[in-house]
């Protein structure tokens, strides 16, 4: 379909607005015209008159001159009415000596006046004064002032008053003229910005049309408007954009008929998926206990690996002593001295060692052994028997370990868990410490308590950690030790111990020159921390031996 052809629509907004913007435009200009022309041309008037009235002043002055210095009125009387008769434009002339009688002609006669009483003002014998005024009574007047002075003596003044009626004419007739001008420019011009704004706006109506039939739907709207410029070049751009458009949505309605087919087929595939979703979430979760049971397997292992050296180290000393009992022991028998006071004496030795050595079992024991309940512990008494169980490792490379803490501070939670959590950030600054070789390797502990937390900090300087690492450090199975020498899982757990057991946070962050962890947990009410609560613990028990 082909939209060739002007049709009147609705509302052609754009012919309006042109068409008035034209027409505004032409009116504007003719009362620019008429607001410039009148004052130009008043002015131009007010020019003619002035000019005239100094002219037939000093014409006067110089042939009255000498009547005036010699009090002759009749000559100055006689000579004025003359000029009176000459130029019919003037109404009257008033001549008022400084000193003397003043003389008051107008085309009718003639009077005398005392020049006290004529109307002039004091400043009328020094300035020269000039315009139209209007009279109460009359028509309107050109009135020229203007001193009389002989040789620089000033003499008196006078007054001139001319007719205005040809100067209103004047104005009139050319209002008249300048509105005629503009009608005229108006009727004639008018009718072209018609033709234009037409020829302008029509094929853009066209083409709004036809858009608006396109958005309708309707992708058989073209539009022919053969000219050779932008409007042209749009109609053809709207043309193209209109089979583009077309093209799209046949090639759309193809693309919609792939689609339904790949719903169908996908919906198809749910179908069978739902049918087998619930055999493959059963499968899922076999596959994360299993995960679970190899993490919990691997924290068994590792927390059995520290558990074993730090016995080795809390055996050490116990075991050589032993050792120089059962040798002093030979070496007496050798040297026949060992009688019975020494034999008992020997032997009540070996067996405070040995007995030691089953004390430090009972406490690795009792210290893994899983809480079932929360119950209140003493935070600095957990902190330090937690460092005590690390004190043969730590001083076997020269680490000191400093708490500030102060005593009676009481936690609701599970004890052994949370001492579990200290040996594995200790366990970490140990390791760091060991690494990094510090001259005075030292490890500090501080408790600081507010009204709802405490914050527990540990302090390390063993060079801090770099920005993966830190990201990174509480991801399960990441570590930054050698192959085989570390899993990865125990910050991690010791994460998870104080977010799901102790209802805290455990943060890592760089200090200058090492690393610090916090762990900031709440403070309960005595009525809450006095009651126990059966739970089963989010994070797998420690093996127990």
């Amino acid at each position: 379909m082909r939209w060739n052809t002007f049709r009147p629509f609705p509302a052609n907004r754009v012919f309006l607005r042109v068409f008035g913007v034209f027409g505004s435009l032409l009116l504007a200009m003719a009362v620019l015209y008429g607001a410039l022309m009148v004052p130009l041309q008043r002015d131009s008037l007010l020019k003619v008159l002035y000019s005239q009235a100094s002219t037939v002043s000093r014409s006067i002055i110089q042939a009255s001159s000498d009547a005036m210095l010699t009090d002759d009125f009749g000559f100055v009387v006689e000579h004025n009415l003359q000029v009176l008769q000459n130029n019919k434009s003037i109404q009257s002339v008033l001549i008022v000596p400084r000193r003397g009688t003043a003389i008051s002609i107008t085309t009718t006669g003639w009077e005398m006046l005392e020049s006290d009483k004529a109307p002039i003002q004091p400043g009328d014998y020094e300035n020269e004064s000039f315009g139209i005024r209007q009279i109460p009574g009359t028509a309107s007047t050109y009135r020229y002032i203007t001193p009389i002075r002989f040789s620089g003596v000033s003499w008196g003044v006078m007054r001139i008053d001319f007719d205005t009626s040809d100067y209103l004419a004047n104005i009139n007739e050319m209002i008249r003229q300048i509105v005629l001008i503009s009608l005229l420019s108006i009727l004639i011009i008018l009718p072209v910005g018609y033709f234009f704004a037409l020829w302008l706006t029509r094929p853009i109506a066209i083409i709004s049309n036809a858009a608006s039939r396109v958005a309708n739907g309707d992708l058989d709207a073209h539009v022919d408007v053969p000219r050779a410029d932008e409007i042209g070049d749009l109609s053809r751009s709207f043309n193209q954009m209109v089979d583009a458009l077309a093209e799209n949505r046949q090639r759309l309605e193809n693309v919609n008929l792939d689609l339904e087919i790949k719903v169908a087929e996908r919906t198809q595939a749910l179908d069978e998926l739902n049918r087998t979703l619930d055999q493959r979430v059963r499968d899922e979760i076999a596959k994360r206990k299993e995960q679970e049971q190899l993490l919990i397997h691997q924290s068994r292992l590792a927390a059995m690996g520290e558990m074993i050296g730090a016995i080795a180290h809390q055996w050490r000393q116990p075991l050589n002593a032993l050792s120089l009992v059962l040798q002093n022991i030979a070496l007496q028998f050798e040297m026949g001295r060992l009688d019975q006071e020494s034999m008992k004496r020997l032997k009540d030795k070996g067996e405070v060692m040995v007995m030691r050595m089953s004390t430090t079992i009972d406490d690795f024991r009792n210290f893994f052994k899983p809480n079932k309940t929360a119950k209140l512990f003493d935070l600095d008494t957990a902190l330090r028997n937690a460092a005590d169980l690390l004190d043969g490792l730590l001083r076997n490379h020269n680490i000191s370990v400093s708490i500030q803490s102060e005593p009676g501070i009481q936690i609701l939670g599970f004890g052994n868990e949370f001492s579990q959590v200290v040996l594995n950030i200790l366990g970490n600054a140990k390791d760091a410490l060991i690494a990094h070789h510090p001259a005075q390797p030292s490890i500090h502990i501080k408790v600081a308590q507010t009204a709802q937390h405490i914050e527990i900090r540990f302090e390390d300087n063993g060079g801090g950690m770099d920005e993966t690492t830190l990201n990174k450090i509480f991801e399960p199975y990441f570590t930054t030790k050698e192959e085989g020498k570390g899993t990865g899982i125990g910050l991690y757990m010791s994460k998870m111990i104080i977010q799901n057991s102790m209802h805290g946070q455990l943060r890592a962050e760089n200090i200058p020159g090492g690393a610090c962890f916090r762990v900031t947990l709440p403070i309960h009410a005595a009525e809450e921390a006095t009651a126990e609560t059966d739970r089963t613990s989010a994070v797998p028990p420690a093996p127990t031996f």
